[in-house]
């Protein structure tokens, strides 16, 4: 498009093999003096790093740090990129090249983590009204129908401009446009200003209408690009695969691979190499396809494209033809290239090959030449000193906790975990850093996104310790008021040895815990928290001052919350037992080296119980520590006072809640306790069998905190009590049948004989059975 004279604007689809064809043909045209590109202003001075040999795609990766935000992007670039071949030919023909747009890290891009995504327009009203029209499916289908068919360039070129008018006419500016568009324009018009030759520009046809309208300025110079000390930009590896929308990137296009292929061998010729790549991965992982098959998709694929006035397959026509002759059964989901986005499990496995062909193995190489960031010389060299290196294959490592050497494995590995380098994976080990597990299983593997993710991490810092404590601190502002996260990233401190990370963790859990609205959320920090201060050798924390008096401000609020949890109703929860368990737990092995008020506590244990009005799962739970904690004066009191409190639950719709409660916080106490198995035996005994089905959902909770032997121990109880042999007590705790099938069968005969009932039929059904 042409208004100015001497101004070239072509606006692009990104990632388009039809645009870069347009712009290809611009340059050679017009042969500008100047060939702006819409892309980081602040690479220009860093042209030559992106001219170096690579071996496409590739990206700019860019981050940016500051109190109030965190950002990381992609620039991304493959051959058929419109802006590399105006970057790569328009250097290359002596044109003097920038880019014009803001840096990726500038706040006109927040949110966005690729700066060629077009996911936010894809639904345009255009695009709507067009496919409607057309009887197509989407914005890909649309672009192949529309621009990437066989076509004279200048007629392309025409056509493109059209739609671009008629898609900004009708679409909504944001502020970040026009921040991004009043940047590229002040380059458009200073390059203007120098007079001396054709100015070309290469945009998104968003931007393409309106800086067709820059105008001569005299005077105007180059716009100073925005700079911060934390934003960093380097070159980093793509991949077809990390390109592709299949995998959630908001491409321009999707599978790379073919657009690719119609790059390399044009629009007519690689639909036929593309059905032979498909047909190939399919054998090759032990899909049949025949010859037949083979000759039946390609011939449904020239049908559609014939049936769709297409000179040349389009990716639709090929991808149809290809599922209505190899997929032989009903699909459980839409065709997933009517749609974008990552691939819904319920895909055709056939069909997910053949998109993954599309997509292509294809990864780029950066040129040894190019700068590293320091992070990527730091993790070199923990590997090679831990012995960590990927090798060609997949291997196991182990570490063990107790050795110093070992245990500072285990902190890189955590390390580069934490900032997500691929190819280290823990198989086993602590879930919390002071768990007993003293041992951890990796895998160590090959991955081809090392290097790239590396280069991306650097954002975070220059080497391995400080780049997994700065993504940890994001994290920690981002956790705000949550006691479960902050719980969380404590054991991520812990477990990459960030010492000073985990006492600003504590020092959030401890202004949280004074207001925490959640006992669930409450009780697990608690427990977390006692962990530390109980087992912490590793970051001396056991035994901590700063640690014990985290533990006590949350001890109290804890109690504080059990008190006013009400809801006689309520079915039991596991969080609420967790955090009465942890209460109990806090008493009993840092009460008097904490100073803890354990006089008031028992009172809290002890209304709980009395309480009608509190859940059924925490009266039994609080009964539980009261039990655990001996503050019964002897055991037959304690007895006692279970039994009257299982008589006082008695009731199918709260038994089996209370029961969860006193398990979880008594189970060893019951066990012991043959007096109150009897009274649960007679319980139980006296519920009529609708009551006993309606209690045993519950009631398979509650007997679920018994490991085996002890369910044996009470089975041997419960059979001396019939005069039955205790030997036989394995035997009963082995079901062989589901027990909800059994309860639907009781169920069952229940329906039954109260079907039979109703019409009289008991006495004689119940005379026959005799």
């Amino acid at each position: 498009m042409q208004g100015t004279p001497g101004l070239h604007v072509v606006g692009v689809r990104h990632h388009s093999p039809a645009c870069a064809r347009v712009v290809r043909h611009t340059l050679l045209k017009v042969r500008p003096r100047h060939v702006l590109i819409e892309g980081p202003a602040d690479m220009n001075a860093r042209l030559d790093e992106l001219l170096l040999p690579h071996e496409l795609p590739l990206a700019v990766f860019s981050s940016y740090r500051d109190e109030a935000r965190t950002h990381a992007s992609w620039t991304p670039f493959c051959a058929y990129s419109p802006e590399w071949v105006a970057l790569t030919e328009g250097k290359a023909a002596g044109a003097q090249v920038r880019f014009m747009d803001l840096p990726a890290w500038d706040k006109s891009f927040h949110g966005v983590r690729n700066r060629y995504s077009d996911g936010e327009r894809r639904t345009a009203r255009i695009i709507e009204t067009l496919c409607r029209k057309l009887g197509l499916e989407g914005m890909d289908a649309l672009w192949d129908h529309l621009f990437e068919q066989p076509c004279e360039l200048e007629a392309l070129a025409e056509r493109l401009r059209v739609y671009f008018d008629s898609y900004r006419g009708e679409e909504d500016v944001t502020e970040s446009d026009q921040r991004r568009e009043a940047f590229m324009l002040a380059h458009v018009e200073a390059a203007l200003a120098q007079g001396d030759g054709p100015v070309m520009v290469v945009c998104g046809g968003f931007h393409a209408p309106v800086l067709a309208r820059a105008g001569v300025k005299p005077g105007a110079t180059f716009p100073e690009t925005p700079s911060h000390p934390s934003a960093r930009s380097y070159l980093v590896p793509y991949s077809f695969r990390r390109l592709d929308s299949f995998t959630g990137y908001e491409s321009g296009m999707p599978s790379p691979a073919f657009y690719q292929a119609v790059w390399e061998l044009g629009p007519e010729k690689a639909p036929e190499h593309m059905l032979r790549a498909a047909v190939e991965r399919l054998r090759a992982r032990g899909q049949h396809v025949s010859s037949a098959d083979l000759i039946a998709a390609s011939v449904m694929a020239q049908g559609l494209g014939r049936l769709r006035a297409h000179s040349a397959l389009a990716r639709s026509d090929l991808l149809d033809g290809m599922a209505a002759a190899l997929v032989k059964d009903a699909l459980d989901a839409a065709l997933p290239w009517t749609m974008r986005g990552v691939l819904s499990p319920d895909t055709d496995p056939l069909l997910a090959e053949v998109l993954r062909a599309f997509s292509g193995e294809r990864t780029g190489r950066i040129s040894d030449l190019t700068p590293r960031p320091p992070l990527l010389a730091d993790v070199e060299r923990v590997l090679t000193s831990h012995e960590l290196r990927p090798h060609g294959h997949a291997r196991k490592v182990s570490v063990e906790l107790r050795e110093p050497a070992h245990l500072e494995r285990s902190r890189a590995l955590h390390r580069l975990r934490v900032l997500g380098i691929p190819g280290f994976t823990r198989d086993a080990g602590p879930t919390f850093p002071t768990e007993p597990v003293l041992q951890e299983s990796w895998t160590v593997a090959p991955s081809e996104d090392f290097i790239s993710w590396v280069i991306e991490a650097s954002g975070w810092g220059p080497t391995l310790e400080v780049a997994a404590t700065g993504r940890l601190e994001e994290a920690l502002l981002t956790a705000g008021p949550d006691l479960g996260r902050l719980a969380l990233l404590l054991a991520e401190s812990l477990f990459t040895g960030s010492k000073g990370l985990a006492q600003r963790v504590l020092e959030a859990v401890a202004s949280q815990a004074l207001h925490e609205p959640d006992l669930s959320r409450l009780g697990m920090a608690l427990e977390r928290l006692l962990s530390v201060w109980r087992h912490d050798v590793l970051l001396g924390a056991q035994g901590s001052a700063e640690v014990g008096a985290v533990i006590a401000a949350a001890f109290d609020r804890g109690l504080w919350l059990l008190e006013q949890l009400d809801g006689p109703a309520l079915p039991a929860d596991e969080g609420h037992l967790r955090a009465v368990a942890a209460l109990r737990d806090t008493l009993r092995f840092a009460g008097r080296a904490l100073s803890l008020d354990e006089t008031h506590a028992t009172a809290v244990f002890e209304r709980r119980l009395a309480d009608l009005r509190a859940p059924p799962a925490v009266r039994g739970a609080a009964l539980g520590a009261l039990w655990s904690l001996s503050r019964f004066s002897d055991e037959a009191s304690a007895e006692a006072a279970a039994i009257r409190a299982t008589r006082s639950a008695a009731r199918p719709a709260i038994l089996g809640d209370f029961l969860a409660g006193l398990f979880k916080l008594a189970r060893e106490q019951v066990v012991r306790a043959p007096p109150v198995t009897a009274v649960l035996d007679e319980v139980l005994r006296e519920l009529p069998q609708e009551d006993f089905l309606v209690a045993v959902p519950a009631l398979r909770l509650a007997f679920g905190f018994f490991p085996p032997q002890e369910k044996e121990d009470i089975a041997r109880t419960i059979l001396s009590l019939h005069g039955k042999d205790p030997a036989g007590a394995r035997a009963l705790i082995r079901l062989e049948v589901d027990p909800a099938l059994v309860a639907a069968g009781t169920a069952l005969d229940e329906e039954v004989e109260q079907v039979l009932a109703r019409y009289g039929l008991l006495r004689a059904h119940e005379g026959g059975a005799r």
